[in-house]
C-alpha cells in the first residue's frame, strides 16, 4: 500500500470549538475550518466513535489506499465494513455555513438534538465530539473507544502486512 501523502496547497485543519446540534440535525462549522475542508467533505464514525469529517480529496486519498488491497482480502472486507459502513461523503454545506449530520451517523456517535458539541481540528480532518465523551476521552485516551478501535486497527494492520507480503512498499 503506498503511503499517504497530503494534497498540494492543504491548510491543516486545527483548533477547538463549541457548536451545538439544532433541532434539524445541524451543525454550524465555523467559517476557517469551512474554509480548510474545501466545498464537498465525507462524514464516517471514526475508529473510536466521535463523526470525523474529512475534505474530499483526503477521503479519496484514504479510499484509494483501502481500495489497493486484494478485493478478496478478509482484512479489507472487515475494514470496509467498520468504516465505510457508517459513512457518507458528497456533502455541503448550506448557506449560512452548517452541515446535517445523517440520522444514522448521529445514532451511532450518541448525538442528541440540543447536545453541546466540540470540534477538534486534528490536521486533515475535524472530530464532532459531545463534550462529556470528550472529557472522557482526554482523561483516559489509551482506552477510549477500546472495543471499536481495536477491531478496526487489527484490520488496518492485516491489510499493510498482505501488502508486504506482496511486495507493495509499507505505508
Amino acid at each position: 500500500m503506498a503511503s499517504f501523502q497530503l494534497p498540494e496547497g492543504f491548510e491543516p485543519i486545527i483548533g477547538t470549538d463549541e457548536t451545538v446540534l439544532d433541532d434539524k440535525g445541524r451543525v454550524l462549522i465555523p467559517k476557517r475550518k469551512r474554509d480548510r475542508l474545501g466545498r464537498t467533505f465525507a462524514l464516517v464514525l471514526g475508529k473510536v466513535g466521535a463523526l470525523v469529517i474529512y475534505p474530499e480529496a483526503i477521503w479519496r486519498a484514504l479510499l484509494h489506499e483501502v481500495f489497493e488491497a486484494g478485493t478478496l482480502d478478509p482484512a479489507r472486507e472487515q475494514f470496509t465494513r467498520l468504516q465505510l459502513g457508517l459513512a457518507a461523503d458528497g456533502l455541503k454545506f448550506d448557506p449560512a455555513g452548517r452541515m446535517v449530520l445523517p440520522q444514522d451517523l448521529r445514532d451511532a456517535a450518541k448525538l442528541k438534538i440540543g447536545d453541546p458539541l466540540k470540534l477538534i481540528g486534528c490536521g486533515d480532518r475535524i472530530e464532532i465530539w459531545t463534550k462529556p465523551e470528550w472529557e472522557a476521552f482526554q482523561r483516559f485516551p489509551q482506552h477510549y473507544g477500546k472495543e471499536r478501535r481495536e477491531p478496526i486497527e487489527e484490520a488496518y494492520q492485516s491489510m499493510l502486512r498482505a501488502a508486504h507480503m506482496r511486495g507493495e512498499p509499507r505505508a
